[in-house]
């Protein structure tokens, strides 16, 4: 992630920023799922899902997440920085088994290797697209 010699810092923030946001978010809203009571009513879920404190939380992270993603966008090209984010979908599974003690098998293990494998490859590219009018 080198460019004009110098390490994007910004942009490796924003970057792991955005994996850190969306797992904490994909695993704060499992959690409220959760501690929700199986009502047969749908609008009673809903109802419960909203009354939740926690879900207060979700915004917040939802929001964090939205003001991140514009940085990132103004550092990188998006070709680059999604791929790079997708980080999340090999932490969520990760997360989820340590905290929420849900089953991993030999699939997801495969799968969580191949996104890691994806964006280890994706990382070694250029994450700005040079502007050609700017050198003429």
């Amino acid at each position: 992630m080198r460019l004009n010699g110098r390490l994007r810092w910004k942009l490796l923030f924003g970057l792991l920023a955005a994996v850190l946001f969306d797992t904490l978010l994909q695993i704060s809203w499992k959690s409220v799922v959760l501690e929700a009571p199986s009502n047969p009513s749908a609008l009673a879920e809903i109802a419960s899902v909203f009354g939740n404190p926690a879900f207060l939380g979700i915004v917040a992270i939802m929001a964090l997440q939205f003001f991140n993603w514009l940085m990132v966008l103004g550092e990188a090209d998006l070709s680059y920085a999604k791929p790079v984010a997708s980080l999340s979908y090999a932490c969520v599974p990760v997360v989820s088994f340590l905290m929420l003690n849900e089953a991993v098998d030999r699939i997801e293990i495969a799968g969580v290797a191949l996104v890691i494998a994806g964006v280890w490859f994706i990382s070694q590219t250029k994450p700005l697209t040079e502007d050609k009018s700017a050198l003429s």
